[in-house]
């Protein structure tokens, strides 16, 4: 299954201006816009002669990353997040493919459609998430992926403003990084928003490296998952634990901090882009 890289390892969130470091809480919407902007596009499709059901995806449990004791409790079976959703497949937590997750009903209806209704299909879908992005959110997006980069551009901006540029983040993150070093670990940047994805990035890199082997590689910045077998990915996830269990060891203090930030940070994103990209 295809994986935009980007989008997985960032989730995003909306800019805004902090008058101090911590950042500011999570502007409330009110009512979830999904479902007013599903309709929108059911109604739009089948204007335009397309099949199309309203459907919202039912929120998924999510683990504890704001405090040591839920990072630890995560990290000491799923690691970064990376190989776990092969060994634990029925999984929710691990991102699993056979998790108990409900179907959108359209991928159906796309699976009965030739090529060439398939691509009309697609653009016309594009077409009608523009009229509800506008119309519900007053956002302009032109398809699904220009959707996700905005969201990726928003987290950008707010990383670098509350969390790289954070005095206190900056200082905690030079002895977390001399903590990996000495414990064998490239450390290739010490801005604490790269150091925190260190890990998650490097296992990433070697997933994406065995998906590019197994499947020709699509689209520029987008990875294929490979295909393991609970066996072949077990030990993969045994060096994943390790490696992350170390990094939260060395960076204790550091994600004392970062963590309940990243949080707010990510909350803000998805409440201004989320429904744009099915949250």
């Amino acid at each position: 299954m295809p994986r935009h890289a980007t989008w997985l390892l960032s989730l995003a969130l909306v800019a805004g201006c902090a008058a101090e470091p911590a950042a500011a809480p999570a502007p409330s919407r009110g009512a979830d816009p999904r479902p007013r902007m599903e309709q929108i596009k059911a109604d739009c499709m089948k204007q335009k002669g397309f099949a199309y059901i309203a459907f919202v995806q039912p929120s998924q449990p999510k683990p504890d990353r704001t405090t040591y004791e839920g990072m630890r409790a995560y990290r000491q079976k799923y690691g970064f997040g990376v190989f776990a959703m092969h060994v634990y497949p029925k999984d929710p937590l691990a991102g699993g493919a056979e998790a108990d997750i409900p179907e959108n009903p359209n991928d159906k209806i796309m699976m009965k459609l030739n090529s060439t209704q398939l691509a009309s299909y697609k653009k016309t879908r594009e077409t009608c998430l523009r009229r509800a992005a506008k119309e519900v959110l007053n956002k302009d997006v032109t398809t699904m992926d220009n959707a996700v980069d905005q969201l990726n551009a928003a987290s950008a901006r707010l990383e670098a403003r509350e969390i790289d540029g954070d005095p206190e983040l900056v200082t905690l993150a030079a002895g977390f990084a001399d903590c990996l070093t000495a414990k064998g670990y490239k450390v290739s940047s010490t801005k604490p928003e790269a150091l925190a994805k260190r890990g998650p990035d490097a296992f990433w890199a070697e997933s994406n490296t065995m998906g590019d082997k197994q499947f020709p590689k699509g689209k520029e910045g987008y990875h294929y998952v490979p295909m393991l077998t609970p066996a072949e990915a077990r030990p993969y996830l045994e060096r994943e634990v390790k490696a992350a269990l170390e990094d939260l060891e060395c960076g204790k203090e550091f994600y004392a901090r970062y963590a309940p930030r990243k949080a707010a940070v990510e909350a803000r994103v998805m409440d201004e882009y989320g429904p744009l990209v099915g949250m």
